[in-house]
């Protein structure tokens, strides 16, 4: 609808600039540019007028939804620094390119004297509008404050490399390029001017027919106006030597960050002895050509002098080139030649410095991270020892990301429900806290049949999810299915899982629009052959009042259902960005979110936490985090700083600040007072929920294995690195856990990842991140002793593979309509510092693609030694792996008859056929046909 208007105003504006074109006259050719340039400026109106149009619906749509969050505050400082911003660059841009383009185009008389002016500000328009973006860099600048830490190298306060460096960067890029386009277009005006133009217009005469008329637009150039254009160009040159002299020496400051060393995070002994004053000599260039040229502006002796041969300006510009190109090979050169040969002993001081930053940036020390020995025990588990780890053992996970299509096929109900991503966390469960995997089960409208994808249907009946499912992370039912804490529609849930409102509007996966509070009850959850219906009563959405509000609506979406549709009454809302991800993003552009939001029941409803970073790529001799996560690539700094809260029925979002120390988040609170809250304001509710994040974890693991060395010797050899394990054909992932750390009585709920020495299957250590009340944030980091080999979980995948009590399962498993998925391995600490392995082992049917459980795989890792066992439950497993006897199964069969092995074939094809229709029952009983067959009695 508002495209089609557009056009059509566009198409209006555009006939007196056809009729133009079409009665070219031969008389007054200069006249006849000047009604073309009249009749565009039409155009050019209406195309403005579109613009403002669209800019002041776009501004009113955003106001309203920042509105209606309690964030009109952040919606309106953005705007402030946004507009001052465009309007100085307006402003400055505008004038100095009018001023120049006004000197090149007069020799032009075929230009209108008010085309230098309009164009100057249409470009410095554009310009201002790209520039915009460094609203954020400039409330980080204002709301800056000293740290009280400095660089070793300029003594330069933290907050000016991580608040304000990059307004610097930034406003030098946009001089820079404004400089570099008034050059372009001096050297094009100029030839232009210099050759002369003219131009063939084709014409009618009365008889219809068209004539072509060559004329004349541009007389050639005069000397005068020759040397008026030399002198411009000189001091616009010389302007840009000024521009990029600051570029260079700005770019000194990135050294301390990210020098010239392969060896060194930051400034190195080259750096900081030829580099910097290279970059110093670099800088004198610069300006001494804009002195040069500068001087030659004013002085036209010095002007003629230069221009008059080629070697007055030739050896000068040589004498400087051959400096600037030494300022970059002369340091290269002593790098190359000097440094290298004496690296370790040069560059000793300066790894230190690496170490002491990297460590600080990421927070890999300081009073939140303690480093211990972890001597494995070489005591076999008794069941003494089973027995007194049950707190653990109880929540060691054997369900994990692979539950989802099974609870989609169990649990989905109807189709138009999917489940986002399962997350893990813990309740309080029957006067215990038990770890649960839990996942919302949203709405997707994309599933419906096609009739029913009607615009009444997705915009106002199809509105919410509903309720989530919960599991604990090691039950199985008879049938090898998931226990099931919270389920079905209304919500069946354990009494810490339940909720009043089980309705789900904003999600991971929720991204359209809805309207609620019209006179179309919205589905609210299926019952029986009938559907229960509802009104929203929650405070989201933005009130449809008036005919405006209706016009800026129409413009985003559903344009003519908006003004026909009968549906809507002064109280009806429209419901926007309900995707959780998209919503805290678009409140808070200037933070990182982790990949990974999760929910959570809070008694009344759902709510939704995802954590967010502060992060930077300039602090001082920190290493660039070049890792397994894109996001965070490039960046040398990380915070979790703040948690936002998002509730899965309001849509509303809090932000609360856990790191008052973080100086980014703090320049963002004194800007933005309003938007954040202090983490002692977390309700228990909420506070209870809250983990140590997952990529945080990731990245501390990532760069932990190398800044676990803090000898610079040992650091500068690689000789101790560690690395994340794999596991089969992929990489370990954090996991969170419940158990007790070494020389502590409290279960706590941690994540944790073990670490294995580079390049070899043993493991080095493992770290883990504390999630549990004043511990929260706090990191632990245990190494095993030198002299001991642990198998790493790449060789215990190995193990399970050539030992000959599983591989014979596992490839009779593994064949045509089924296939064997390995569960994520998780290592274990117990107490006494004993040390298991857990993987649970799932069989998939080609059809169905549902993972059923079929064995758990539980062992102890031993100085150089190991046990492993498996059996169809953790409990067996147990059992078997400290001797005792397990009912159920004994040995394989190894001397099973031809007819034996027959039934084993017709029992094992029955399975699959079963697995693939999902009937898990007779799956179950088939399983424990097999167990008869392969374990007798």
């Amino acid at each position: 609808m508002f495209q089609l208007g557009y056009l059509c105003v566009i198409a209006f504006a555009a006939v007196p600039l056809a009729r133009t074109f079409l009665q070219a006259s031969r008389d007054n050719q200069i006249a006849f540019v000047h009604r073309l340039y009249r009749d565009a400026a039409y155009l050019l109106v209406a195309v403005f007028g579109i613009i403002c149009l669209e800019i002041a619906l776009h501004i009113s749509l955003e106001n309203y939804w920042f509105d209606e969050l309690g964030q009109s505050h952040r919606f309106w400082v953005s705007i402030e620094y946004r507009v001052g911003i465009f309007l100085a660059i307006l402003l400055l841009v505008g004038a100095f390119l009018s001023v120049n383009l006004r000197l090149l185009c007069r020799p032009l008389p075929v230009v209108p004297r008010s085309a230098p002016w309009i164009i100057s500000f249409t470009t410095a328009g554009l310009a201002g509008f790209v520039a915009t973006r460094l609203w954020i860099p400039l409330m980080r600048f204002f709301g800056a404050a000293p740290t009280g830490t400095v660089d070793p190298v300029f003594t330069k306060d933290l907050s000016f490399y991580l608040l304000a460096l990059p307004l610097y960067d930034g406003i030098v890029n946009v001089v820079i390029a404004i400089f570099c386009i008034t050059i372009v277009l001096w050297l094009v005006l100029g030839y232009i001017a210099r050759s002369g133009s003219s131009a063939v217009i084709r014409h009618p005469d009365p008889n219809g027919a068209f004539h072509a008329n060559q004329i004349t637009l541009l007389p050639p150039q005069s000397w005068a106006d020759q040397a008026s254009w030399t002198r411009q160009g000189m001091m616009l040159a010389a302007l840009l030597c000024l521009a990029l002299g600051a570029s260079r020496l700005l770019a000194r400051y990135h050294i301390v960050s990210a020098g010239h060393s392969t060896v060194v995070a930051g400034a190195s002994f080259a750096d900081v002895n030829f580099w910097i004053p290279a970059y110093n000599l670099m800088v004198v260039c610069w300006l001494a050509t804009a002195l040069i040229l500068m001087i030659a502006v004013l002085k036209p002796q010095l002007r003629v002098w230069l221009l008059s041969r080629r070697s007055h300006w030739l050896i000068p510009s040589a004498a400087l080139a051959i400096l600037f190109i030494g300022s970059f090979a002369v340091p290269a050169a002593i790098e190359a030649f000097y440094v290298a040969p004496n690296q370790i002993t040069l560059e000793m001081p300066f790894l230190i410095r690496s170490i002491a930053g990297t460590r600080q940036a990421y927070n890999l020390e300081g009073p939140s991270v303690e480093e211990r020995e972890f001597a494995v025990s070489s005591k076999p588990l008794t069941a003494a020892d089973i027995e007194r780890n049950t707190s653990t053992l109880q929540d060691a996970r054997i369900w994990d990301w692979r539950l989802e299509p099974q609870l989609q096929q169990i649990q989905g109900l109807r189709p138009y429900y999917t489940f986002s991503s399962v997350d893990i966390d813990r309740y309080q469960i029957d006067s215990a806290e038990r770890q649960v995997i839990i996942t919302a089960r949203e709405l997707d409208v994309t599933r419906l049949p096609a009739p029913a994808q009607v615009w009444v249907n997705l915009a106002l009946k199809y509105t919410h999810g509903y309720g989530v499912v919960a599991v604990p992370v090691n039950e199985i039912d008879s049938r090898g299915n998931p226990v099931l804490w919270a389920h079905d529609i209304p919500i069946v849930a354990k009494k810490n899982l339940s909720v009043t409102h089980g309705e789900i509007y904003f999600g991971e996966l929720t991204n359209d629009r809805v309207y609620v509070r019209t006179t179309e009850k919205e589905l609210d959850f299926p019952q029986g052959q009938a559907n229960a219906e509802t009104i929203y009563q929650g405070s989201g959405g933005i009130p449809i009042s008036n005919l405006w509000r209706k016009l800026v609506f129409a413009r985003e979406f559903d344009a003519l259902p908006l003004f026909l549709s009968g549906y809507f009454t002064p109280e009806s809302r429209v419901i926007l960005r309900r995707n959780i991800v998209e919503r805290v993003n678009t409140l808070a552009p200037f933070l990182t979110f982790d990949r990974d939001p999760y929910i959570i029941a809070d008694s009344d409803h759902y709510s939704y936490i995802l954590d967010a970073y502060a992060t930077s790529a300039n602090y001082p001799y920190s290493e660039s985090y070049q890792g397994s996560l894109s996001a965070l690539r490039g960046q040398n700094y990380l915070r979790n700083s703040v948690k936002a809260v998002i509730d899965a029925y309001n849509g509303s979002v809090t932000f609360y600040v856990f790191d008052q120390k973080d100086p980014i988040t703090r320049a963002y609170e004194k800007i933005l007072p309003e938007m954040f809250k202090d983490a002692r304001e977390m309700p228990p509710n909420l506070r209870r929920h809250i983990r140590y994040p997952e990529d945080l974890f990731t990245v501390q693991a990532e760069m932990y294995g190398t800044y676990h060395m803090t000898n610079p010797t040992t650091l500068y050899n690689r000789e101790d690195r560690w690395e994340v394990p794999h596991e089969l054909d992929r990489e370990m992932l954090p996991y969170y856990v419940t158990t007790k750390l070494p020389g502590s009585n409290n279960t706590e709920f941690l994540l944790m990842l073990p670490l294995s020495v580079a390049g070899k299957n043993q493991m080095a250590g493992w770290l883990a991140g504390l999630c549990d009340g004043e511990n929260y944030g706090k990191m632990v980091a245990f190494r095993f002793p030198k002299g001991i080999f642990v198998d790493g979980p790449a060789q215990v995948e190995s193990r399970i593979n050539s030992d000959s009590r599983f591989s014979g399962y596992l490839t009779l498993w593994d064949q045509h309509g089924s296939r064997v998925i390995r569960g994520n391995l998780l290592v274990l600490p117990l107490s006494d510092n004993q040390l298991i392995i857990v993987e649970p082992i799932y069989i998939e049917a080609e059809q169905t693609k549902i993972p059923t459980l079929a064995r758990v795989v539980l062992g102890q890792l031993l100085p150089d030694d190991r046990k492993i066992e498996w059996a169809s439950t953790l409990a067996d497993a147990e059992q078997l792996l400290v001797g005792a006897r397990v009912t159920a199964q004994q040995t394989l069969n190894t001397e099973a008859t031809g007819d034996t092995l027959e039934q084993v074939r017709s029992v094992f094809r029955e399975m699959q056929q079963q697995l693939a229709a999902g009937n898990f029952a007779r799956y179950g009983e088939l399983l424990q046909q097999m167990q008869k067959l392969l374990w007798p009695q």
